[in-house]
C-alpha cells in the first residue's frame, strides 16, 4: 500500500518515534486521516484537556492512554513545570522503544506548546513527526459564517491568545487591533472579554468594530454571540450556557455575517465519523489491500477480546 492513506501500511508509525498530533477543534469529523492513522497505531497516547473523549477512544485497544492536561487557572511557573514533565515523558517513552502519540487539541503549532516539546525531542535525539490539524479559528469561522478573508474587506488574518497575562503585559500593543482590512482571531478570550475590549477602546479601536464570540466551535452545541467591541462584553456577561472553549472573531468582515450566513445544510444522520472515513477509502483499495485490512480488523478484535479477558480476570 502507498504510504500516507488510511490503510497505508500495517504499521504506519515507527517504534521509538514521537508523533505530535493535532486532534482538531473538537468534532471527530474534523480529525485528519493521518491523525486517525497515528492514533490507532501508537503504543502510548498522552492527551490534553481539550481533546474530546470520542477522539481519545480511537486509540488502539492495547495502547497506554494517559491524561496530561493542564488546568486553566494555574500559574505560568507551574504550567512550565507541567510542560517540562510532559516533554521529558515523551523522550523517556521513545527511548524505551515505544511509539508515542502526543495528542493536542486544535493544531499543535497554534498555542499548543509544540515548540517546547520539539526542543526536548531534538535535545534527546528522538525522531518525531508533527501532524497538523484544523485549528479553532477555522472551525469558528465556518460555524459563525464569517470568512476570515473577504475581497476589499479583509485581506489579512492575525491570531492572538487572550488571557489575564496578556491584559497585564504593559508591552502588549493594543493599537494593533485598529489595523484596517484585518480579521483577528482571539483564542482563550471568554473569561477576559471585558478587560480585553476596554484595552482596545483605550488604544483607539472603534467601538462599533464588529466582534463575535463562538462557543464550542465544530460541536453540535456551538453558539455564536455577535456584537461589537463596545457591546459584546455585556452580551456574554454571566451567560452560564457558554462554558467554552470559546474564540472571538473581530473585524469588519464579522459585520457581514447576517448578509452572507444563508441556510445551513441538513446534518446527515451517518454513523460514527471514523467508520465513515474508512468506508470512503474502500473503493480505492486493491484486493491485496482489502485482504490486509480484513486481517488487521480481525487482529484488532482479538486484541480487544484478550484485553477484556485480562480485565475480568484481574
Amino acid at each position: 500500500m502507498a504510504s500516507g492513506g488510511y490503510g497505508a501500511v500495517s504499521s504506519p508509525v515507527m517504534a521509538g518515534c514521537v508523533y505530535l498530533v493535532g486532534a482538531g477543534p473538537g468534532s471527530v469529523d474534523l480529525l485528519t486521516l493521518r491523525a486517525l492513522e497515528v492514533l490507532r497505531s501508537c503504543d502510548v497516547v498522552l492527551h490534553d484537556r481539550l481533546v474530546p473523549p470520542e477522539v481519545v477512544r480511537l486509540a488502539k485497544p492495547t495502547a497506554t492512554v494517559t491524561y496530561v492536561g493542564k488546568g486553566t487557572d494555574v500559574s505560568t511557573a507551574k504550567m512550565k513545570v507541567q510542560q517540562d514533565d510532559i516533554s521529558s515523558q515523551l523522550v523517556a517513552l521513545a527511548k524505551e522503544g515505544k511509539s508515542v502519540c502526543r495528542l493536542k487539541g486544535g493544531d499543535p503549532s497554534i498555542f499548543g506548546r509544540v515548540g517546547e516539546e520539539m526542543e526536548e525531542l531534538c535535545a534527546g535525539e528522538v525522531p518525531f513527526e508533527v501532524v497538523p490539524a484544523v485549528t479553532a479559528c477555522l472551525a469558528a469561522s465556518a460555524d459563525a459564517r464569517v470568512p476570515l478573508t473577504f475581497r476589499n474587506c479583509a485581506t489579512a488574518v492575525r491570531v492572538q491568545t487572550m488571557n489575564p497575562s496578556t491584559i497585564k503585559d504593559e508591552r502588549f500593543d493594543w493599537s494593533q487591533f485598529a489595523a484596517p482590512g484585518t480579521t483577528f482571531a482571539l483564542y482563550m478570550g471568554l473569561n477576559v472579554v471585558e478587560g480585553v475590549t476596554q484595552k482596545m477602546l483605550c488604544a483607539g479601536v472603534a467601538p462599533g468594530t464588529p466582534m463575535a464570540l463562538v462557543d464550542r466551535a465544530s460541536l453540535p452545541e456551538m453558539q455564536v454571540v455577535a456584537g461589537t467591541v463596545e457591546t459584546l462584553p455585556e452580551l456574554v456577561k454571566e451567560r452560564s450556557d457558554l462554558p467554552g472553549p470559546a474564540l472571538i472573531l473581530m473585524g469588519e468582515v464579522v459585520g457581514l455575517r447576517e448578509r452572507i450566513a444563508g441556510l445551513r445544510a441538513p446534518v446527515p444522520t451517518l454513523g460514527q465519523p471514523a467508520i465513515a472515513s474508512v468506508l470512503a477509502q474502500l473503493p480505492s483499495l486493491s484486493d491485496d489491500e482489502l485482504r490486509q485490512l480484513q486481517q488487521e480488523v480481525e487482529e484488532t478484535r482479538q486484541q480487544r477480546k484478550r484485553k477484556r479477558e485480562e480485565l475480568e480476570a484481574s
